[in-house]
This record gives structure tokens, C-alpha cells and sequence, in this order.
């Protein structure tokens, strides 16, 4: 069960509200005033000529589940999972990359470097606001394809969320061609361009594992994060 696929997002297929933007730029309890909702939709005009959605995946049948160290998979080698990801009827693993592509971000280091800090920063939330959606995106079309076979996906996890550490990102990146929407990494283990996010979806027969974890806030043991959504399940 090795499939690989690369999937181009419309930039009008990404729904992205002034709300989000502010969310992103100020945190969750912030809210725009009228002079900010302004910029914010400014940002998400100009943004449509910036970004270039795209995400790839590629799906790997578990070969054998480890309690120590985690899913092997038929291709070679082990996965070390979260303890919560740990589950007796994973049959597959997914790692998925996606990007927004250099523009966006390239014009926000030039507004920086010409002092419009407030507009940069803007720009950046929006690029963040995109990212996050077209996370969703890739997560919702795997679900989707996994569905249609009787299985069923968990909340994601990578690199950097809870526990998991950055430098394991090497590891995910050998599982999946990221070079083929143009995501690379560099020598300390950061996604270029850095409007990239990846994760691994854990694909499992066991609906009643995957639906206890819902959205990812929900399982990050950050509880004061700034831009959370929703309270932590403890």
C-alpha cells in the first residue's frame, strides 16, 4: 500500500476569513477594528497572486506494530509515534508535506526590509491562515480516499507538535518526495520555503480511536498558547 500523490489547491478554494488573519497576527482573543479588518483584506487580495497551494503525500502499510518502537513499516524501518498515536489496528501511515511556495514569504521579508512592520506582519498571518487550511485540505482528501477502503485517520503529528522533536523531521521527509512540490531541508532540519508545514496521519481500523482525538488543539499540551482554538482535553 505505497501511493504517492500531489495534489494543486486553487487559492480560491482556501476560505480564509479576516477573523483567521487576526487570530494569527494578534492571537485568538484579539479582535479587528475597522482599520485592521481593512488591512487584513488587503493582505488577502494581494495573497491570491503570492501563494501557490500544493501539497503531496504518500501512504505506507504498516507492517508490524512494536509497543516500544512504534509501527514498522513494509518498505523498511520504524516510526516512532506519540504514545497517544500508539494503536493496535493501525494498518497505515501517511506523511504529508505542503507548502504555499516562496512568494508569499518573499514579500514579506521585503516589506520588513523597507519598514512596513504592521503590513509584513499581516501578510504573514494570512500566509499562516492559508497554511493551516490547506493542511486541512490534505488531511480531509486522505480521509476521504481511506473512507472509501473502511479505515479511518487520527489527529495529525510531526515534527515540533508536542513531544515529538524538530530533528525527526529528516526522518518523515525519507518517507515522502517533498522535493517534488519544491520543499526542501536545510541544515537544521527547517522546511524551505517556510511556509511549509508536514505531519503523519495515522490510518487505522479503529473508528472510535480516530474520532477520540478531533482537532489537533485538542491534543497539544500547550494550554496557554496564544492562538489556540479550543481547550485542551486532558
Amino acid at each position: 500500500m505505497i501511493e504517492t500523490e500531489t495534489i494543486q489547491i486553487g487559492i480560491d478554494q482556501l476560505q480564509v476569513s479576516p477573523r483567521e488573519v487576526g487570530r494569527y497576527a494578534g492571537g485568538s482573543r484579539y479582535r479587528l477594528d475597522d482599520k485592521m479588518k481593512a488591512l487584513a483584506e488587503e493582505m488577502l487580495e494581494k495573497a491570491k497572486q503570492l501563494v501557490k497551494p500544493v501539497f503531496t503525500y504518500a501512504v505506507h502499510a504498516v507492517e508490524s506494530n512494536h509497543h516500544n518502537k512504534g509501527p514498522r513499516l513494509k518498505c523498511g524501518g520504524y516510526v516512532e509515534v506519540p504514545e497517544e498515536e500508539k494503536d493496535p489496528q493501525i494498518v497505515a501511515l501517511a506523511p504529508v508535506v505542503c507548502t504555499l511556495g516562496p512568494g508569499l514569504e518573499d514579500e514579506t521579508h521585503r516589506l520588513m526590509k523597507d519598514g512596513e512592520l504592521l503590513t509584513a506582519m499581516f501578510l504573514d498571518a494570512v500566509g499562516v491562515a492559508h497554511l493551516e487550511l490547506l493542511g486541512h485540505d490534505a488531511r480531509q482528501h486522505i480521509k476521504k480516499k481511506v473512507t472509501d477502503q473502511g479505515l479511518f485517520t487520527g489527529c495529525p503529528f510531526g515534527p515540533g507538535y508536542n513531544d515529538m522533536p524538530l530533528d525527526s523531521q529528516s526522518e518523515l521527509f525519507e518517507y515522502v518526495d517533498a522535493k517534488r512540490i519544491g520543499v526542501q531541508l536545510n541544515d537544521s532540519g527547517v522546511m524551505l520555503p517556510m511556509k511549509s508545514i508536514s505531519f503523519w496521519l495515522r490510518i487505522t481500523r479503529d473508528k472510535k480511536a480516530a474520532e477520540d482525538h478531533g482537532y489537533k488543539c485538542r491534543n497539544c499540551d500547550m494550554e496557554n498558547c496564544l492562538y489556540r482554538k479550543v481547550p485542551h482535553k486532558k
